[in-house]
């Protein structure tokens, strides 16, 4: 493996891992992991997400190119794979860090309008899904977006994300 790319592996598995422990922080849930590689079956960068008692396949990308197309693709694939109705990529940003809980979740998820409107059938009741303001137009691309912290409490149904709620 090249130095490149053996750096840029690294900086991947950093991201997936980063992404792994603010969703099992804000959910309140030690059972999301990074799951093992399946090759052409894989799942999914990050597992045992759900939404309304269904998968949600988590697809993360540190990538300095925005292959928006490409990504989601992949991440269809590997939903089907988990047989999972829903399913997210989330792009590290460039210049934000992934140290914090902040910057972590300030991390760009994006979807399709399609997965949007599923997970407003099952959920009709979810205000968070209803605002208009949950999701904007990923430029010119025809998917949605939002930060990774607004995801995640989407997922976690409005409640307060991690610790938080004991404050």
């Amino acid at each position: 493996m090249s130095r490149n790319r053996k750096s840029a592996k690294t900086a991947g598995t950093r991201f997936e891992t980063a992404v792994r422990d603010y969703l099992a922080w804000a959910l309140q849930d030690e059972r999301i992991m990074r799951p093992r590689l399946h090759g052409s079956k894989d799942m999914g960068d990050i597992a045992n997400v759900c939404f309304m008692g269904q998968k949600v396949c988590i697809e993360c990308k540190n990538t300095a190119a925005k292959a928006y197309k490409q990504h989601l693709r992949e991440a269809m694939v590997e939903a089907g794979n988990l047989d999972a109705p829903f399913y997210f990529v989330v792009q590290k940003v460039p210049g934000i860090g992934i140290r914090s809980i902040d910057s972590i979740g300030q991390q760009l998820a994006y979807t399709t309008p399609e997965v949007i409107s599923l997970m407003r059938r099952e959920a009709p009741q979810d205000d968070l899904l209803n605002e208009p303001y949950s999701f904007t137009p990923l430029a010119s691309t025809g998917f949605v977006s939002c930060s990774l912290k607004s995801l995640a409490l989407i997922l976690n149904h409005g409640i307060t994300l991690g610790t938080e709620q004991e404050s």
